[in-house]
C-alpha cells in the first residue's frame, strides 16, 4: 500500500478537435498569424537597393515617434478590462508614446492572443511583440507547451530534436500573437557555480552549444518568428546573477574567443536574426567601472556589429535587473543604450523619461538623427519581413488548436526520454524491480519554489504498489535525520528527489545544508539509494559517495515520466553529461542501460 498519494490531472484532445485541427493545418487562413510568409530571412545589412516601402514610413514619423519605435515595454499577456489601471496604461504606451513593442510574461494563451490584438488595433505601427520561451510557450504561457531544459536537449545530442522544439515554439508563439522569441540561450556554462545560467545552457562544450543553438535558431525562424542569440557576449562562467549586481568576465579576448563567442559566431553565420546583450563586465573591452557590456559601445558597436559583422536587431537584457539600476539613472541608460548599438531597449524603468532623454541628446547634438533612423529602419524592416504591415493580428478561433499539440507533447516526452543521464550507478540498482522492490521516496527542496513532486508521486505510486512517501522542504534536524535512518530498512530502495532549480534572484542552485547530511547519513545505512537531480545537475559534488545519480536537467512532467520510465526497465538510459561534475564524471559520460 502507498502511504502518500497526490493525483495529477489528465487532458487529451477530443478526436472532432484533432480533425479539425488537421483541416485546419491543410488548408490555413493566410489572413492570420503567418500572413502567407514561407520563412524568415533577416538580411538588415544595406544591400544597396532601396526599399521604398520602409523609405515612406520613416520620413512620415517624427524624430520622437522613431525612437519610440526602439522602446520595449512589458505586460502580463492577459485579456485586461479595458478600464483597468493596466490596460490604460498600455493603450497610452501604444497611442500616445508610440512605443514600438512589448514582451508578455505570464498568462494564457488566449489572454495573449486577445491583449495581442488589442493592442496592434491602438497603434499606428505595427508592435514586435516578444517573450522568452527558451523551453516552450510554457514557459510564459500556463496552457503553453513546455520541453524539457536546453540542457537536457544538450544530453541528447540531437540536433534533429531542438530544430522541431525551435519550430513548435514559433508556430505557437505566432499563434498567440508573438513574433520575436528571445531565445536560444548561447551561454556555454563551464562553471558550475552559475546561479543564473547552469540548466538554461545546452552545455559546456562551445561545439554542442554551436550545433544545439543553430538547430533551434532554424526551427524558430523557418516557424516565421525572430530568433535572438543570448546573453552575448557570453553568461555562462559566472557566479554573480545579473539580476542581482553585475558579473565581470575576468579573462582575456582570446579567452572569449575561444569559448563564449563561438555559439554567437555560428548563430550570426546561420542568419539569427537577433542579439541579446547581458547586463555583465568585462574589462578586457570595456575599462569603464561598472558599465555592462549592454551599455557599452566597445562592445556592442566594435565587437558585435563591426568585428562579428552582425546586422541584424540587438536587443538589450531587461532593463530593470541590479546589475544597470544599481550603477545608472533611467536617463543614462537610454543614451548609453543608443550610444553602444542597441535598437530595442527591453524594459526601461520609465519609457516616456527614456524617448525623453534621448529626444533631448539628438536635439543637443550628443547623438545623431541618422544614428536613430538606422535603428528605426531595421525595426520597421523586421516588423515588414514578419508580415505585419500587411496583418498584424491572430485568429483567437484557432489559439486553442494550435497551442500545446499532441505533436508538441510527444515531442517532449521524446526529448525528455533520450536526455535522462545514468551518471553511476555503483551498486547496480537499476532497473527496479516491478512489484517486488520495496521502496522510499525522499522529496528534498529548500521551500523556496513551487516544485514538481507530487505528479512524481503519483507516478511512481502507479508503477509500484510498496511506496512510502515523505517530502522534505526544510532544514533537518539530527534527531529527525536519525529517526529517518533508523525507520529505513537495509533491503530498502531510497529514491532521493533533490529539486534544486534555477530561480532569479536566489543566488544559488542547491538543497539546504542538512538535507545533504541526510542523504550522507542514509548512504552510510544502504547502498540501494537512488539519487536524482530534477535540477541542477552538479549537486553530485556535495555527496560524490552515493551508489546511483540520475541527471534529469528539470522536473517537467515529461522529465520525471522520463525517469520512471528509466528506472523501472522501461526505456534505456541514453543521455550522455552535456557538462563535467567533477574529475570522475566528465562532459559526454553516460552509462547505456
Amino acid at each position: 500500500m502507498r502511504d502518500y498519494i497526490s493525483y495529477g490531472a489528465n487532458t487529451f484532445i477530443p478526436l472532432i478537435g484533432l480533425i479539425f485541427l488537421s483541416l485546419l493545418q491543410m488548408n490555413e487562413n493566410k489572413h492570420y498569424s503567418d500572413n502567407g510568409i514561407s520563412s524568415i530571412q533577416f538580411k538588415f545589412q544595406n544591400t544597396g537597393q532601396k526599399n521604398i516601402f520602409i523609405e515612406q514610413k520613416l520620413s512620415a514619423m517624427t524624430l520622437r515617434e522613431k525612437i519610440a519605435q526602439m522602446i520595449v515595454s512589458s505586460s502580463f499577456g492577459e485579456n485586461y478590462d479595458e478600464n483597468s489601471s493596466e490596460f490604460l496604461r498600455l493603450k497610452k504606451l501604444c497611442t500616445v508614446s508610440k512605443i514600438g513593442g512589448f514582451i508578455f510574461f505570464k498568462g494564457t494563451a488566449m489572454g495573449y492572443a486577445t491583449l495581442s490584438n488589442k493592442l496592434q488595433k491602438l497603434s499606428d505601427t505595427p508592435l514586435l511583440i516578444s517573450s522568452d520561451f527558451e523551453r516552450g510557450t510554457g514557459m510564459r504561457v500556463t496552457d503553453g507547451s513546455l520541453f524539457p531544459n536546453n540542457m537536457a536537449l544538450g544530453a541528447t545530442g540531437n540536433t534533429a530534436l531542438a530544430y522541431k522544439m525551435g519550430l513548435i515554439i514559433a508556430r505557437e508563439s505566432r499563434a498567440i500573437g508573438v513574433q520575436q522569441v528571445y531565445a536560444p540561450v548561447c551561454d556555454v556554462n563551464n562553471n558550475p557555480d552559475n546561479p543564473i545560467i547552469n540548466v538554461r545552457s545546452f552545455g559546456e562544450d562551445p561545439a554542442l552549444v554551436s550545433k544545439m543553438s543553430e538547430a533551434v535558431i532554424k526551427g524558430l525562424q523557418e516557424g516565421k518568428v525572430i530568433a535572438t542569440a543570448k546573453h552575448f557576449p557570453g553568461h555562462g562562467d559566472t557566479e554573480i546573477d545579473s539580476h542581482n549586481d553585475l558579473p565581470v568576465l575576468k579573462f582575456s579576448m582570446d579567452r572569449l574567443n575561444s569559448i563564449e563567442l563561438v555559439p554567437f559566431k555560428n548563430a550570426i553565420k546561420n542568419n539569427v536574426g537577433s542579439v541579446m546583450i547581458a547586463h555583465l563586465s568585462f574589462p578586457e573591452l570595456e575599462s569603464r567601472p561598472n558599465v555592462p557590456a549592454s551599455l557599452s559601445q566597445k562592445i556592442v558597436s566594435d565587437l558585435l556589429i563591426e568585428q562579428l559583422g552582425f546586422g541584424g536587431l540587438i536587443v538589450t537584457d531587461a532593463l530593470n535587473m541590479k546589475g544597470i539600476t544599481k550603477y545608472f539613472s533611467t536617463e543614462q541608460v537610454a543614451v548609453m543604450c543608443v550610444n553602444a548599438g542597441i535598437d530595442l531597449i527591453l524594459m526601461p524603468a520609465d519609457e516616456e523619461a527614456s524617448i525623453d532623454a534621448i529626444e533631448k541628446a539628438v536635439n543637443e547634438g550628443a547623438i545623431t538623427e541618422e544614428r536613430i533612423n538606422r535603428s528605426a529602419e531595421k525595426i520597421l524592416k523586421a516588423k515588414q519581413q514578419l508580415g505585419l504591415f500587411d496583418n498584424r493580428f491572430v485568429n483567437e478561433d484557432s489559439v486553442y488548436l494550435r497551442v500545446n499539440t499532441q505533436e508538441a507533447q510527444y515531442l517532449a516526452q521524446q526529448i525528455a526520454d533520450e536526455s535522462v543521464t545514468l551518471v553511476k550507478d555503483d551498486s547496480n540498482t537499476i532497473p527496479l524491480k516491478l512489484k517486488k522492490d520495496k521502496i522510499k521516496v525522499f522529496n528534498l527542496s529548500d521551500g523556496s519554489d513551487n516544485i514538481n513532486s507530487s505528479y512524481f508521486n503519483d507516478r511512481i505510486g502507479k508503477k509500484f504498489p510498496e511506496v512510502t512517501i515523505i517530502d522534505i522542504n526544510s532544514d533537518l534536524a539530527d534527531s529527525v535525520i536519525n529517526a529517518y535512518k533508523d525507520s529505513t530498512g537495509s533491503n530498502d530502495i531510497v529514491i532521493i528527489n533533490l529539486y534544486a532549480k534555477v530561480k532569479y534572484g536566489t543566488g544559488k542552485i542547491s538543497i539546504l545544508p542538512s538535507q545533504t547530511a541526510f542523504i550522507k547519513a542514509l548512504n552510510a545505512k544502504t547502498n540501494k539509494i537512488i539519487v536524482t537531480s530534477f535540477g541542477n545537475p552538479y549537486l553530485l559534488r556535495e555527496f560524490p559517495a552515493v551508489p546511483c545519480y540520475i541527471a534529469a536537467y528539470g522536473d517537467a512532467d515529461v522529465s520525471i515520466k522520463a525517469v520512471i520510465k528509466a528506472i523501472s526497465g522501461e526505456i534505456h538510459f541514453k543521455g550522455k553529461l552535456p557538462v563535467s561534475i567533477n574529475s570522475d564524471y566528465r562532459f559526454g559520460m553516460g552509462i547505456i542501460k
